[in-house]
């Protein structure tokens, strides 16, 4: 059976290119992002630099660390390094369960998809630092402070 034709000879039912991408705003995905990182924190470990761990890419070294550190190689993890030296990342290639993520690719699909997630010190800062909360307000100590000295006053007026 031949495809059917338009006058013009196309196609009919032919492929259409289609954009499925979403505009999202910066500061709602900031919110996505920390929100994630937030909800993952009880499935979340640090761990040492791997920089010098690993001498040569060997994938059995790699496993063996994972469980050194309390981790199923047969769950999803997600390392998330602020550069992925060259040893670690052929090490762990060969583990379909694991993600190596720098911050700059770091997604919210992969945060929420991965049952455990690995990061550095220096990862654990900039996190703090780019998706952490800032309170600009009183602390509560101040407030605290601030309550006593108003019950001190307060006495005082009665006492005269």
């Amino acid at each position: 059976m031949r495809t059917p034709l338009r006058p013009g000879g196309g196609v009919i039912f032919g492929p259409k290119p289609r954009d499925w991408s979403i505009k999202i705003n910066k500061k709602e995905k900031r919110l996505a992002i920390s929100t994630a990182l937030s909800s993952a924190a009880e499935n979340t470990i640090v761990v040492e630099d791997l920089g010098d761990k690993f001498e040569k890419p060997k994938t059995k070294d790699f496993i063996e660390a994972l469980k050194r550190w309390g981790l199923d190689p047969k769950q999803k993890s997600m390392f998330l390094l602020m550069d992925v030296p060259e040893n670690v990342d052929k090490s762990s290639r060969n583990i379909g369960t694991l993600r190596m993520l720098t911050p700059r690719t770091l997604n919210l699909f992969d945060i929420l998809n991965c049952n455990n997630l690995v990061l550095t010190p220096d990862t654990v800062e900039y996190l703090n630092g780019r998706y952490g909360e800032e309170y600009e307000g009183e602390t509560e100590d101040e407030e605290e402070e601030e309550e006593e000295e108003g019950a001190e006053d307060e006495n005082a007026d009665g006492a005269q």
